[in-house]
């Protein structure tokens, strides 16, 4: 998806493409690159430091800049798809059944509130903004899920409040990073 008429950068992945549909489908298979990538990234980094979620800073760094490249409207709930479909192959050791699941609710999430908020805040803002909320939901839908299935998540150990403000806090940090790397960008190639 262009960034709401922000202009971070002059082309998406698809305007490389002469056809519209080979376009398309590099756009989609880039989107889907890239969630796989954070996510490759996201278990390569796991380190025991008591803080759930703060992989988020990272992986929606990673989304934010496919999003801001892509002009699919749904791009970061396609980046999380890739996220999902790498999960479920559980080569990469984690060990949450329901992960796959949690990823593609988060993609859906961060793109609907974006593009809710998008409405009526700047970009910048609006990013940051759903980011936090989003990356936060997945304290909450595994809270869900543990009250459904008796599923325990280590992340609770301290209760629900700690991962649900550190997931809020990852969340604005990762979004911070990712459309204030798509602002510069797009000053650079103004300038260029």
């Amino acid at each position: 998806m262009k960034i709401a008429n922000t202009s971070p950068l002059p082309r998406s992945i698809s305007s490389l493409f002469p056809s519209r549909i080979a376009g398309t489908v590099a756009e989609v298979l880039f989107l889907l690159f890239v969630g796989m990538l954070a996510m490759v990234i996201h278990a390569k980094l796991r380190i025991p430091l008591q803080l759930p979620g703060r992989q988020g800073v990272i992986f929606l760094t990673l989304i934010i800049l496919g999003r801001g490249l892509s002009q699919i409207p749904f791009a970061g709930s396609i980046a999380c798809a890739g996220s999902a479909l790498i999960l479920a192959t559980s080569w990469l050791g984690f060990r949450e059944p329901l992960a796959p699941v949690v990823y593609l609710l988060i993609g859906f999430i961060l793109d609907a509130l974006y593009l809710n908020f998008r409405k009526v805040m700047p970009f910048v803002m609006a990013t940051v903004i759903s980011c936090g909320i989003g990356w936060m939901f997945i304290p909450l839908i595994k809270l869900g899920i543990s009250s459904l299935t008796g599923l325990f998540f280590t992340s609770f150990r301290f209760g629900i409040l700690w991962p649900v403000a550190t997931h809020l806090f990852f969340g604005l940090t990762g979004g911070l990073l990712g459309a204030s790397m798509l602002k510069v960008s797009a000053h650079l190639f103004k300038k260029g």
